[in-house]
């Protein structure tokens, strides 16, 4: 790895720009540069010590003319490494050699994990996503740490009832359809459909562009009335700016999903409210409105295709697919704490061997746009912003998530069912 790479690494788990990557890292190397000179030790915690050390003044010879030369004394910088560091690196051997060191987890007991692991992803079905079944042929130390995934304790039944879309006779994932007032109203999504469906019921119909998108005039009127926690299109474009439907994401999605879910229809030119739509408006029977939408989402919308996240053109559904509802579950296991995306990738998502490769994790930033933006939009998750520079956004579940979604699902030690 070199400057350049460890730069893209740092940009791409920091949310930064490049530049701003780059200036980060130089200001750190220029400091520990700076202390060196100044004879001074730098100590970092964990991975390692800075120091300099003298060499006395010597006689050697010229490798080219076998002449002795006479070498003044000088000082070197040196690195004492720590005992995290020495105990990652060996970990990362470990992982290659099938050796174990002193308070690691066995060979043995690593590859149970593995292989449950790759019987609950071929136990998955007979759909094919092409070239590079996802999990089938990566081993999992290929997994940022070697992580072994959540929902390698699932069994295989349960991994295979958490492929299919929520249904009245697939009970191991279910959607609340009983939330309160107070309870949908922590989901920008139902605030925000509602504000939609209520405007249409005021204007009986809304004019569309040939491409049947908001005209400007009606996109401009909805960002004055939506709220969107993290919305897109909030500062990179002037407030005055008039903007195409297509420039706001999240109302783009929001646009598609109305349509798909029937609370709205229209043909090439107009956009008017269903029947369905209109009885979302009256109070005791919107209740059902967050998951309507949410099941559309997530098992029918394909959302790299709205919120893919940035940088732009990264290819495929993933992690998104026929693996939301294991992801699901597993989000539902560990977000209980703050995690960064690179971890929850790393717990929750199935690997998937066609993901382009760059120095930076495309994995997290796949997962964080995919999954994380539209479950906070959902109201399900809420994220906290690094307090140090080289520090990650970190993401959890709110109390919404485990009231609007449950599981009955068994484990691979025979627990009894449920969640």
């Amino acid at each position: 790895m070199n400057k350049s790479e460890i730069v893209g690494r740092v940009a791409g788990r920091m949310g930064l720009s490049k530049p701003a990557a780059e200036g980060a890292v130089d200001t750190v190397l220029a400091a520990i540069g700076e202390a060196l000179a100044k004879g001074e030790d730098v100590r970092i915690a964990g991975f390692g010590t800075f120091a300099t050390r003298t060499r006395r003044a010597r006689t050697g010879r010229n490798p080219r003319t076998g002449e002795s030369v006479s070498m003044p004394a000088s000082k070197t910088p040196s690195f004492k490494a720590g005992k995290a560091l020495k105990e990652t690196v060996n970990r990362g051997w470990e992982s290659t050699s099938g050796e174990r060191g002193d308070g690691e987890r066995p060979r043995r007991e690593r590859m149970v994990v593995q292989s449950v692991a790759r019987d609950a992803v071929r136990a998955r079905g007979s759909r094919q996503r092409g070239p590079g079944e996802a999990g089938v042929r990566l081993d999992l130390s290929d997994w940022p740490g070697g992580v072994a995934p959540v929902w390698a304790m699932l069994d295989p039944e349960s991994a295979q009832a958490l492929r299919d879309e929520p249904s009245e006779g697939n009970r191991a994932l279910r959607l609340a359809s009983d939330l309160t007032e107070e309870e949908f109203g922590q989901s920008a999504f139902v605030r925000n459909a509602l504000v939609l469906l209520e405007g249409m019921a005021v204007a009986r119909w809304l004019w569309l562009t040939d491409k049947g998108n908001f005209q400007r005039a009606t996109v401009a009127a909805m960002r004055a009335s939506m709220f969107w926690p993290g919305m897109e299109a909030t500062e990179q474009f002037r407030a005055d700016k008039a903007l195409r439907e297509e420039d706001v994401g999240e109302l783009h999605l929001l646009h598609r999903l109305a349509h798909m879910a029937g609370l709205v229809e229209g043909d090439a030119a107009m956009l008017r409210l269903t029947s369905l739509g209109r009885d979302m408006l009256e109070a005791g029977r919107r209740s059902g409105l967050q998951a309507l939408l949410f099941r559309h989402a997530f098992w029918h919308m394909d959302l790299s295709r709205f919120v893919s996240g940035l940088p732009r053109g990264l290819p495929g559904r993933w992690p998104q697919g026929d693996d939301i509802g294991q992801l699901l579950w597993c989000l539902s296991a560990v977000g209980s704490d703050w995690h960064s995306a690179d971890t929850l990738a790393a717990l929750c998502a199935v690997p998937d061997d066609t993901l382009p490769t760059a120095h930076w994790n495309p994995a997290a930033w796949m997962f964080a746009g995919r999954i994380l933006g539209p479950l906070r939009w959902f109201g399900l998750v809420e994220w906290r912003e690094p307090q140090e520079i080289f520090e990650a956004r970190c993401w959890r579940k709110t109390a919404l998530f485990d009231r609007f979604v449950s599981f009955d699902v068994r484990l691979t030690d025979a627990r009894p069912a449920g969640h």
